[in-house]
């Protein structure tokens, strides 16, 4: 959706979309920071400063879409309108770093080293280049990097259930089971903005990907 935009005369709606790939940006390293965490018991981790950034960012994204179109209402309305959408799954994005980031006050209840904590370090192995893979597909346009990541996005659904099955399924399952299944989910929920980010890129508007939290 964002190809016919290469080569244009830059307007505010490249702009907007630096601005989204800053945003993107700031969400990986909130994520990275707070799954070594949670799922390596690493250093404690402060990422309010960076959530508000992102914050401040879905809104200059806004802001500068709409300005563009009151000024050129037909001008780059599918990229505009698909801007406001996805901007909002990045910020989501942040979200879910700062709700996982909540689940390490039960580490101490847990352990680090077991079944679950190892199914999630896996589900997050695979999560993380995606990032890199929808950055490269906003800033080129490249449908291949965009359906690499809208493919892999099902793998990770799949591990998800595949956790939760096992966790239903464990007799002896305890917090452990609890905790980490919790995670599973959010860490699906954060593939599943990623996977709806990079179908911008190849889908027209009224073909985006579901909202990630039905994915």
């Amino acid at each position: 959706m964002f190809k016919d935009l290469l080569g244009q005369k830059r307007t505010l709606v490249h702009d907007a979309i630096d601005e989204v790939v800053t945003m993107l940006e700031r969400a990986e390293s909130m994520f990275g920071l707070v799954c070594g965490k949670l799922l390596e018991n690493g250093v404690d981790v402060d990422i309010g400063q960076s959530d508000e950034d992102i914050n401040m960012g879905e809104r200059m994204v806004r802001r500068m879409v709409f300005q563009h179109l009151m000024v050129n209402p037909h001008q780059d309305l599918p990229a505009s309108l698909s801007l406001i959408s996805i901007v909002h799954d990045v910020e989501r994005i942040g979200d879910y770093a700062k709700s996982l980031l909540e689940l390490k006050q039960w580490l101490n209840m847990c352990s680090a080293e077991g079944r679950y904590s190892a199914m999630c370090r896996e589900i997050h192995g695979e999560i993380m280049p995606f990032f890199g893979l929808t950055l490269k597909a906003l800033r080129d346009s490249d449908p291949d990097a965009a359906r690499e990541v809208m493919e892999k996005h099902l793998e990770v659904k799949k591990r998800t259930d595949d956790l939760l099955k096992a966790a239903m399924e464990d007799e002896d399952a305890g917090r452990d089971a609890v905790l980490f299944t919790l995670t599973s989910r959010y860490l699906r929920r954060v593939s599943g903005h990623l996977s709806n980010v990079s179908s911008s890129v190849v889908n027209p508007l009224d073909q985006l990907a579901a909202r990630a939290e039905e994915a």
